[in-house]
């Protein structure tokens, strides 16, 4: 056997290169000259994609209506030195974040959860997303610390001027031995509104502490973001113009209603037809019979398009979209046709498992350290006292972010599950109500409003929701029915919330 033999047999049979693979041979390169060859046309088709093909903009939707939502929330959860929760200083936490989210965004335009939406579909559909810290002198705001966002498209090396042996790569300065991010350079610094060419040719440092900068990292060392859609670029487009040819191939196939056939076609098209810009157009009538010459005939055209294949082609390639951007097919199309509550339960837990890596990155890089540059500013700006605050600030900073929830395809089981996961000692409440979204003591507050609500209007609250587990399940073996009841005055009436009746 010659060397070259036992080489091939060494390898992986993925790594052999036969008549069929020899033209696939890839660059093999770092992941930064990879990004920095490749990045600025992902980004631009990623963009015309969201514009143009609505799967992409719902697949970008759903992520981050399912890592933001409406808000990730936080719970303060700091504690005394009993052990026990210090409920002065958590007031005082959760009342500044609230006002410095009102005002959050330097431009005034938008909530600071509406700043979050806006990092996450940044980081989508950019692969990358970019917030600046800066402060506003204004006696009239809560606190002067605001966040500026930035394009990802202002990141620039022309012109960057970076310390004393520091790397500037694609905007980013970094120490080479390390990889530490030092600073960041940007083209446009002023942000809004500049085509005057000279601003393209000076760049603003902003040293990295004053950056939020966030992207999926695939390899060691990358400096910048693709977007996560990268793999379903390809596909989309293509779908796209299947799409398009099989929607215009029908729309010409309908136009051709019928075909005449004729030994005098200039004849026939006088007689009939009239021009538009130099252009012959005929029409039929509706219930008009046409008497033809001898020798003319006309044949219907028969419509089938698209063909019986257009559909299930279409959902094979929403199919691999939906594996690409990291959703599902149902929730990406929206197309629940045949599917059980059984099936629809797994695949919303499918869903959720993708998710959670998109909401603890989100959390760790964008929520947790804006929350906690605001508890910072509010302490110096003498908005909140908390003791000991500057010798041991990491102490103010315990808390839990509770990313939006899914709510349950089917309460009444799911309920059933968690009070008994809940009696086992295997799930908390907390937890229970987190995976909905909601944050507990905000529960317990509105419980406790109900109840005061309806014992000031003569409603027992207590009998009201202490429903006995056999009258739930079926109230006619307790005897309580009365003729005419719906189950739900059933279930009063035998509890005594509404007196019984003779019947």
């Amino acid at each position: 056997m010659g060397i070259l033999a036992k080489l091939e047999t060494r390898q992986y049979a993925a790594a052999r290169v036969t008549r069929l693979t020899g033209d696939w041979l890839p660059a093999n390169q770092d992941i930064n000259t990879i990004v920095r060859d490749s990045a600025k046309t992902i980004k631009a088709r990623t963009r015309q994609l969201v514009r143009d093909f609505p799967y992409f903009n719902r697949a970008i939707n759903n992520l981050v209506n399912y890592t933001v939502g409406n808000a990730i929330t936080f719970q303060s959860r700091v504690k005394d030195a009993n052990g026990d929760f210090d409920k002065k200083a958590i007031t005082q936490i959760e009342d500044a974040i609230k006002w410095a989210y009102e005002e959050l965004d330097v431009s005034g335009k938008l909530h600071g959860h509406e700043l979050e939406r806006l990092a996450k579909r940044q980081d989508v559909e950019s692969g990358e997303l970019l917030f600046v810290k800066t402060v506003l002198k204004d006696a009239n705001r809560y606190i002067p610390y605001c966040i500026q966002a930035y394009e990802a498209d202002w990141l620039t090396s022309s012109y960057a001027k970076p310390a004393q042996g520091n790397v500037v790569d694609q905007g980013v300065e970094y120490e080479p031995n390390t990889g530490k991010i030092i600073a960041y350079h940007f083209a446009v610094p002023s942000g809004f509104g500049e085509t005057n060419i000279k601003s393209y040719t000076k760049t603003q440092r902003i040293p990295a502490e004053y950056v939020i900068h966030n992207f999926q990292t695939l390899r060691p060392g990358q400096l910048r973001g693709v977007s996560p859609f990268t793999t379903a670029i390809l596909v989309a487009h293509d779908l796209g113009d299947y799409i398009d040819a099989n929607m215009d191939t029908a729309k010409m196939a309908s136009k051709y209603l019928a075909i005449v056939e004729s030994g005098d076609i200039g004849g026939f098209q006088k007689l009939r037809t009239s021009t538009v810009d130099d252009k012959k157009i005929e029409s039929i009538e509706n219930a008009i019979i046409e008497y033809l010459r001898p020798g003319e005939k006309i044949n219907f055209a028969q419509h089938n398009m698209p063909g019986a294949s257009f559909d299930p082609t279409v959902k094979f390639f929403l199919r691999m979209v939906a594996v690409s951007t990291d959703t599902t097919y149902e929730l990406l199309t929206g197309d629940y046709e045949g599917v059980s509550f059984a099936n629809l339960k797994g695949i919303r837990s499918d869903y959720g498992v993708m998710l959670k890596p998109h909401q603890q990155r989100h959390i760790k890089h964008v929520s947790q350290p804006i929350r906690q540059d605001c508890i910072h500013w509010a302490v110096m700006s003498g908005k909140i006292n908390l003791p000991g605050y500057n010798k041991n600030p990491r102490h103010y900073y315990q808390g839990v972010y509770t990313h939006p929830g899914m709510e349950s395809t089917d309460l009444l089981r799911d309920g059933k599950a968690a009070i008994e996961l809940i009696q086992a000692g295997l799930m908390s409440p907390q937890e229970i109500v987190a995976s909905r979204g909601r944050d507990f003591e905000d529960v317990l507050d509105e419980i406790s409003e109900a109840k005061k609500l309806m014992e000031a209007a003569g409603v027992p609250f207590e009998k009201l929701f202490s429903i006995p587990t056999g009258m739930q399940n079926n109230p006619a073996a307790l005897g309580a029915t009365t003729k005419g009841d719906n189950p739900h005055t059933t279930s009063l009436r035998s509890m005594g919330v509404i007196p019984k009746t003779g019947g």
